[in-house]
């Protein structure tokens, strides 16, 4: 990310605009580039000529309103980070905008300058790594879709052949637990089991601390080797409760748990924590360990017809965000519509 980011702020209320300006210039000096448009066809049209980090779109402009405005813009740029601005909080819209491709979600009445700045920095740098990510898992599937090629004169059985390219294709290649494509078909499946039984399903969103700093001190390899050993570690622990973890982006992975309320939730996540704590992983670079510590973001629901499941992944990543926000090497996890750590 350059050092100055480049914002593009789509607002037609002129007393928002001044609020979110006021804000982010209070932000270290070069820090963010606003552009202000009142409308989503100006935006379009911004987007023709200039290159932006992100956007701030509000959903009511004179020219579009609502979801519509968020799949225009979308549509157009694709590879734009964007967070929803809006007067009120609906949770049902908040679960929306975020299934249909939003990064995030703000109330204006609520936003203070460290929330809107970090909100900026955390989104761009979480959909830049995603999509760094999503492109290595497309390069290597493509890759072993070749490979198959090769020897698919030695594979006679097509279910053979179709079982083995599911397998390579659902797993993450570095740390060898599923990836990213397989918790997304995972998640599906469980939100749907748990919807019909009526059963509740918890998630947890797990963030290994200071990660980029260990890379820098330790070097890739070490930082290689450390993902990998965590992620084996996850995967060990979570097999008493049937839980599956997946790489979801980075240094960050997901954990799905059937059948868990909350409590049972957070105990998990308490046991998960203390195993990371107990491989003694050296970190040189943490402020807060001599050895590496990670961070989780708890949510559980009883899923029901009208709820967007996408909601309790955003509930999950808010958790764990205000986990680090508060110190990291912890467990922030929703109580009621109240994030607790």
């Amino acid at each position: 990310m350059e050092s100055t980011t480049n914002i593009l702020l789509i607002e037609d209320n002129p007393g928002d605009v001044l609020l979110i300006n006021t804000l982010l210039e209070k932000a270290e000096k070069g820090q963010f580039n606003v552009t202000h448009v009142d409308s989503l066809g100006l935006a379009l049209a911004c987007l023709q000529q200039t290159r932006f980090d992100l956007a701030l779109l509000d959903l009511s402009l004179p020219d579009s309103h609502g979801l519509d405005t968020l799949l225009s813009l979308r549509a157009r740029a694709p590879k734009l980070p964007i967070v929803v601005l809006t007067g009120l909080y609906d949770a049902t819209l908040a679960g929306q905008v975020i299934q249909h491709g939003a990064q995030d979600y703000l109330v204006k009445g609520k936003i203070n300058q460290n929330w809107l700045n970090n909100t900026i920095l955390h989104t761009i740098t979480r959909f830049q790594k995603n999509e760094a990510l999503f492109e290595t898992e497309q390069q290597c599937k493509q890759k072993l879709i070749r490979r198959l090629h090769i020897y698919e004169d030695k594979i006679t059985c097509m279910d053979g052949k179709l079982k083995i390219l599911e397998t390579l294709s659902f797993t993450d290649g570095l740390t060898q637990i599923s990836n990213r494509c397989y918790f997304e078909a995972a998640f599906k499946k469980n939100w749907l089991q748990a919807s019909r039984c009526r059963q509740p399903l918890s998630l947890m969103m797990i963030d290994i601390d200071y990660f980029k700093q260990f890379n820098d001190s330790c070097g890739h390899l070490k930082g290689d080797r450390c993902l990998r050993q965590i992620a084996q570690t996850l995967k060990k622990a979570l097999e008493p409760s049937r839980g599956i973890v997946a790489r979801y982006g980075g240094e960050e992975f997901a954990v799905i748990l059937p059948d868990a309320p909350i409590q049972a939730a957070v105990e998990v996540a308490q046991s998960l924590r203390s195993e990371v704590k107990d491989l003694s992983i050296r970190h040189p670079n943490s402020t807060i360990s001599s050895w590496v510590t990670a961070s989780f973001g708890v949510a559980a629901v009883v899923p029901k017809a009208q709820t967007p499941s996408a909601d309790l992944i955003n509930k999950a990543d808010r958790a764990l965000y205000v986990a680090k926000e508060n110190g990291r090497d912890r467990i922030s996890y929703f109580q009621s519509s109240t994030v607790v750590t």
